[in-house]
């Protein structure tokens, strides 16, 4: 099973990687949890706020169950919503 931080989007993974760069502690958490776990729900609260942070997400374009399943956070979100369509 993969990781969280492999099925992450391609353009959040770049973002946390460059401000890894520039800062010593913050993204480097986000990134290491994001390899200890396979599920979204095993992530706290504060992990998925230093991910919007860190991987600069707009979370106000977000509804609840955005941020309830982490769905606009990783790849397999994308194919969910291409099979099953978006809630609007």
């Amino acid at each position: 099973m993969k990781t969280l931080y492999q099925r992450l989007k391609p353009e959040i993974k770049a973002k946390l990687k460059e401000n890894a760069l520039k800062y010593e502690y913050g993204p480097r958490e986000v990134i290491a949890e994001l390899h200890r776990f396979t599920m979204y729900g095993d992530l706290t609260m504060n992990v998925v706020k230093s991910i919007l942070i860190w991987g600069d997400v707009n979370e106000f374009e977000w509804d609840r169950i955005d941020l309830k399943y982490g769905d606009k956070l990783f790849i397999d979100g994308e194919i969910r919503d291409k099979v099953y369509g978006t809630i609007d």
